[in-house]
């Protein structure tokens, strides 16, 4: 099975790292701030060959920026993480749009979604951080 959520979110827990340290893969409220989701919200088959084994995916991604400080913040965070989302190919398709919180008002929540066709893991390329 053809599956790049965990080259995704490393991706992008690579590409925020200065402005943002937690990146998680589930949709709860973290426990530390700010916080990024990188979810797989779909994975589904694009096109398989004659022995019905998979030839590409239609990825969906999902992500969450969750800031207690300020919509600023959540925002800048999530823009970073949009150009991250660019770099490896997906176009946005939804958002980013902010998300009241319920559980906590005072947490503030912007969400976007991507998409793309995807043959292999090895398509998206792996982004490696600079040591200075």
């Amino acid at each position: 099975m053809i599956d790049v959520s965990n080259r995704v979110r490393g991706n992008v827990k690579t590409y925020i790292s200065d402005i943002c340290q937690t990146v998680q893969n589930k949709n709860k409220t973290p426990t530390s701030f700010p916080a990024v989701s990188v979810k797989q919200i779909d994975n589904s088959d694009v096109a398989v060959d004659l022995e019905n084994s998979e030839n590409a995916v239609r990825s969906v991604i999902e992500i969450q920026v969750f800031s207690n400080k300020s919509l600023t913040e959540a925002t800048k965070i999530i823009h970073k993480a949009c150009d991250a989302m660019r770099i490896m190919g997906y176009e946005r398709n939804y958002g980013p749009t902010e998300i009241k919180n319920a559980s906590d008002t005072n947490i503030y929540r912007m969400t976007a979604r991507f998409r793309r066709i995807v043959s292999s893991v090895n398509e998206i390329e792996k982004f490696v951080t600079e040591k200075v």
